[in-house]
């Protein structure tokens, strides 16, 4: 995954994870560095596989013409897109910190040089940048397959089950810490 890897050498995303860590180094609850979103982007398109092959199963007709249909034409999604917008999904937490704004309306605009840069096109950074803006709703109030996919890793990538803070975390449920994907 090529423009995946530019993300991860990108000058900006270096730039911005650094500021989440640095805002983060007093934080008690889940941090949001390049682990954490590696972890979302990974279970994003996890997600995303598995809803492809049960949206593809409940398709009319034989196997053969189940097969034809691929993740990348149901959901104009490809797996580059998803990692992409994993990956950045969280990099806009400095600026929450900072001055209130919401992470990821800021993230959503601070991802979309980075993904020009990356080679991205139009039509795949409108997707990964609206996924982005989405991902703090809740899954079924998202306008986006990607919205909704980002919104549930989010909360699956988390180590509720060991964590030391859970018991004042205002995201936690004990729904957490079941294995969902």
């Amino acid at each position: 995954m090529p423009r995946v890897n530019r993300i991860l050498q990108h000058r900006n995303y270096e730039e911005f994870t650094e500021k989440n860590k640095q805002a983060e180094q007093k934080r008690i609850y889940c941090r949001h560095g390049s682990d954490h979103g590696l972890a979302v982007a990974r279970i994003a398109y996890l997600y995303l596989l598995e809803k492809y092959i049960e949206d593809r199963d409940s398709l009319p007709g034989t196997g053969t013409n189940k097969a034809s249909v691929r993740l990348e034409e149901s959901y104009g999604l490809g797996k580059e897109s998803i990692y992409a917008a994993g990956i950045l999904h969280d990099i806009g937490r400095w600026v929450e910190y900072e001055n209130q704004e919401d992470h990821a309306l800021a993230g959503a605009r601070l991802a979309r040089p980075i993904l020009k840069d990356c080679g991205f096109t139009e039509a795949e950074m409108e997707k990964i940048v609206l996924g982005i803006s989405e991902h703090r709703l809740p899954p079924d109030q998202t306008s986006s397959i990607l919205g909704q996919a980002l919104a549930l890793a989010d909360d699956w990538a988390r180590d509720c089950q060991s964590c030391s803070s859970k018991a004042t975390c205002y995201k936690y449920t004990k729904a957490m810490e079941d294995i969902l994907i």
